[in-house]
């Protein structure tokens, strides 16, 4: 008698419970909610409230390097092929990869040169957290994330790496992070089993010395002075040649200038948060508010309208 009180009892809570509900569906689809309403994005929100329409830019780019095969793929496909292609060049004494490289090279001992950030090191946990926090990126946060020297390696370099070193190459790590932050970036680097040479410096930070600049010619140039340069590996074109920090259009153009040097010198590594490409869609202009970036992306669409 009690289980037959008590299924009674439940089924007539449940049905004040779903009508409740269906009261409450119905007076938010014809009163003014008190709360802001979440907004899908047509061409018109786009043109009225665009910070709204784009609450987490980065966040799929971010979850595909963080959670999908593919990316797990291509990284590993272009260390794969940086493998085969440093077997080739360690075999012609006239192979370079750098374009600032001349002269006669063909005794100096081999190397490579690698970008650390997306090219071996993953920060895609520091952009997370600025996602997950809504914050926009800043200096001082990404260098909080350096001292921390915990960022893991992107998949495939560490083996790759591990293996030019076996074959009697020198690593050197071109990177613009502050030579204030050297210290934890090596320490990153080593823990994560990356080869580091003893005997002298391989990692070449911004501003170590008085020409080190972001643009990486002169670094480039001081190892090319030393080293004959198997490999170029990096995300992004200031990785391989200079003076890449303009339009879309003239990078282009620049790209298909060194065609010869693509897919066998030249190793490109997928970054789609961040990087050059980026800063080409609104004229590398930092200082302008992120509905003004937003704005100069939208205007390089192509609908084919």
């Amino acid at each position: 008698m009690e289980r037959k009180y008590f299924r009674t009892f439940s089924v007539f809570v449940t049905l004040i419970i779903l009508i409740t509900a269906c009261d409450r569906i119905v007076w938010d689809q014809n009163v003014e909610a008190p709360t802001k309403t979440p907004i899908i994005c047509p061409t018109e929100c786009v043109e009225i409230l665009p910070t709204d329409c784009h609450p987490a830019e980065k966040l799929h780019s971010i979850l595909w390097v963080q959670t999908s095969g593919e990316y797990l793929m291509a990284a590993t496909q272009s260390y794969t092929l940086a493998r085969v292609m440093l077997d080739k060049g360690l075999e012609d004494s006239s192979w370079t990869a750098a374009v600032e490289q001349s002269g006669d090279f063909s005794n100096l001992p081999p190397a490579i040169i690698v970008d650390v950030d997306e090219t071996v090191l993953d920060n895609t946990p520091f952009h997370a957290r600025l996602e997950r926090g809504g914050i926009n990126w800043s200096t001082d946060q990404f260098y909080e994330w350096v001292a921390e020297a915990q960022a893991e390696a992107v998949p495939g370099s560490v083996d790759f790496l591990q293996y030019a070193q076996s074959r009697g190459v020198t690593v050197f790590y071109i990177t613009n992070r502050s030579y204030e932050y050297e210290q934890p970036t090596r320490e990153n680097l080593i823990n994560n089993g990356f080869p580091m040479s003893q005997d002298f410096d391989t990692l070449l930070t911004n501003g170590e010395m008085e020409n080190w600049g972001s643009d990486k010619v002169n670094r480039r140039s001081n190892v090319a002075g030393r080293f004959r340069i198997i490999l170029l590996i990096g995300d992004t074109l200031n990785d391989f040649m200079p003076n890449t920090n303009t339009d879309p259009e003239q990078r282009f153009t620049m790209l298909d200038e060194h065609q010869e040097y693509w897919n066998e010198k030249w190793i490109i590594i997928p970054n789609p948060i961040y990087g050059g490409w980026e800063g080409a869609l609104f004229d590398f202009d930092y200082s302008l508010s992120k509905e003004q970036i937003f704005d100069h992306k939208l205007n390089y669409l192509d609908t084919f309208e």
